[in-house]
Formats: C-alpha cells, sequence, structure tokens
C-alpha cells in the first residue's frame, strides 16, 4: 500500500475512534456529578472522585496484564510497546459503532505488528473465559450481603474457578472447541498451565481493584463505609459481567447499571444508589480513555524512538595477517 494512502487510512480511523469516544462522553449522564457534589464537602467529594478514578485506571491496567501474559505465551516474543499498542487499539476501538471495524483495526494492527489472526483469536477466547469466569467468582461477594446467612449456596458457584486453578488445561479446550465452532483460526501453541493461572490471577486481582472504584461513589452518597466495601466490590464485578455476557448490548449498557442498581439497594435508597451506578458507568468511560490515550501515546513514542535508533554493530576484533 502507497505509504501517503496507508498514513490517510490511519488519520481517518484515528479521527472515527475520536469522534466515537467524544459522541459516547457526550451522551454520558454528568448530572450525577453535580448531585455528588450537593452531598458533601467539595473538598472531600474531589478526593472521593479522585480515587475513584485512580482505583479503575489501576484495574484496568491489571487487566491488560492478564491479556498480556496469554499472548505472550502462545506465541513468539513481542516487545513491550508493540503489546501495548495491540491491545490498547483494539480496546479504544470499542467505541466505534458495530463490532466490524473494530475487529478489523485490531486485526490489521496485530497482524502488522508480528501476531497473526489465529494468535489473536485464540487470547481472545482465552481471556474472556478467565474475564467471565474470574468475575462471576468475585462477584459473589455481593451475594454475601444480598443474602445474608442463605448466601453459603453461593460457595457451590466458585467451584468452576477452583477446577480451572487445579486443570488449566480446561480453558485451553473450552476456548479451542469455542473457536472450532465458530470457524476462526486458532494459534500453533496453547498457553501453558503457569500461564493460564497467572493470568487468572492478573484478571483476579484487576477485578477487586476495579470494584473499589464504586465504593468512594458509594460513600459521597451515603453508603456506611465498612458494610460497603465487599458489595460495591462484587456488585460492580457481578453487573460488568452480565453485560459482558449480554453480547447483544454493546458494552451492557444499561443491564450493568440495572444489576449495580439493585445490588446497591442493599445499603443505599434506590434513587441514590442509580446515581452511583450511573457515576460508575461515568468514571469507567473517562478513565478508560484515559489510560487508552496515554498507553497508546507513549508506546508510539517507544516504538517510533527504536526505529530511529541506529542499531549499534558490535566492534570486529582485529585479525592479524597470516605469517608466512
Amino acid at each position: 500500500m502507497p505509504r501517503p494512502l496507508k498514513l490517510a487510512l490511519v488519520a481517518a480511523f484515528a479521527l472515527a475512534v475520536v469522534t466515537a469516544i467524544v459522541w459516547t462522553m457526550s451522551r454520558l449522564d454528568w448530572s450525577v456529578v453535580g448531585v455528588l457534589f450537593t452531598r458533601r464537602d467539595a473538598g472531600e467529594i474531589s478526593l472521593l472522585l479522585g480515587g475513584s478514578l485512580l482505583a479503575s485506571v489501576a484495574g484496568l491496567s491489571l487487566g491488560f496484564l492478564s491479556w498480556r501474559v496469554v499472548l505472550l505465551e502462545i506465541g513468539p516474543p513481542v516487545s513491550g510497546p508493540r503489546v501495548v499498542r495491540i491491545f490498547f487499539v483494539g480496546f479504544l476501538s470499542k467505541y466505534l459503532p458495530g463490532r466490524v471495524p473494530g475487529m478489523i483495526a485490531a486485526t490489521k494492527v496485530a497482524t502488522a505488528n508480528g501476531v497473526t489472526f489465529g494468535r489473536l483469536m485464540t487470547t481472545a477466547a482465552v481471556v474472556m473465559s478467565v474475564v467471565l469466569l474470574s468475575g462471576f467468582t468475585v462477584g459473589l461477594l455481593a451475594g454475601v450481603q444480598m443474602l445474608g446467612a442463605q448466601a453459603a449456596w453461593l460457595a457451590g458457584a466458585a467451584v468452576l474457578i477452583v477446577v480451572v486453578l487445579v486443570r488449566p488445561q480446561l480453558v485451553n479446550q473450552g476456548s479451542a472447541l469455542l473457536l472450532r465452532l465458530l470457524r476462526r483460526p486458532t494459534a500453533a501453541k496453547a498457553a501453558s498451565v503457569r500461564g493460564v493461572r497467572l493470568a487468572v490471577a492478573w484478571q483476579s486481582l484487576s477485578w477487586v481493584v476495579t470494584g473499589l472504584h464504586v465504593w468512594p461513589l458509594a460513600i459521597a452518597m451515603g453508603a456506611p463505609p465498612g458494610r460497603s466495601l465487599m458489595l460495591c466490590v462484587g456488585a460492580f464485578t457481578l453487573a460488568t459481567s452480565i453485560g459482558i455476557a449480554s453480547v447483544f448490548i454493546p458494552d451492557g449498557i444499561g443491564v450493568r447499571e440495572a444489576v449495580l442498581t439493585a445490588a446497591l439497594s442493599v445499603v443505599l435508597p434506590a434513587p441514590a444508589a442509580a446515581v452511583v451506578a450511573l457515576a460508575s458507568r461515568l468514571v469507567s468511560t473517562v478513565s478508560e480513555v484515559l489510560l487508552g490515550a496515554a498507553a497508546l501515546a507513549t508506546a508510539e513514542y517507544l516504538i517510533r524512538r527504536e526505529r530511529a535508533d541506529p542499531q549499534e554493530i558490535p566492534p570486529q576484533p582485529a585479525v592479524s595477517p597470516p605469517i608466512g
């Protein structure tokens, strides 16, 4: 492809993503920020919002580490900046209408950076399995508060994640079966036992840290700090997992808010719980955009610097002329 045409396509795609993000941000309910500031002192609310945003960014970063583990497990090495580029191009492409443009862009960027389509699909299938298994398990924290003494039976729901930790090969086998049913290519190599367990650990930690962003918002609306901590983490994780499983609803919009509001109603009046759910969507979206933009900018800078730096050629030892 001629370089000017390639640059034009890249610029058009970047403009489309930025436009989609701006449109999404404009449709968020920003009025909930004003509601939060009416509940407490402005300085206190600012700290709570800052902590919420920080927790969301940190949790998303841990989720990237889970994806990175799987990608590097099933193929040849890829440099860190290029891994970041592949992940966050696909990550921000989800804001484009429909799934096809984002999938095409992510595939093109992956293949241009040394990752085959089969490897990308296998990574996505494995990570999605890990995300849902760990998400529904961490989501059990909400059940403890919602069901009280009757929550003991929920322990059985954690059996799947225990089985996966004991027999990680099941994730590889299930992902391969799914890709065969969808007639999608698979990677030549499967993730190792250690790799799957590490991905589960990173993703579980990601859920816990990301879910913490709901806690300051709930406190701002009057929830008791001690009682609401586990509930907020579990409720967000459960609501997001259900939203992800609702594949026909973009980003689980509406589903996530409904489940989160219902769960938070245990510690808050329903209107206040709804404000927290809407504020959570706002914080999550802002953190996704900030993290994605910062990560891509850093990756592009490092890749360009890598290209600009000439490769150093080690000095060759002097060869003495033959004697005689």
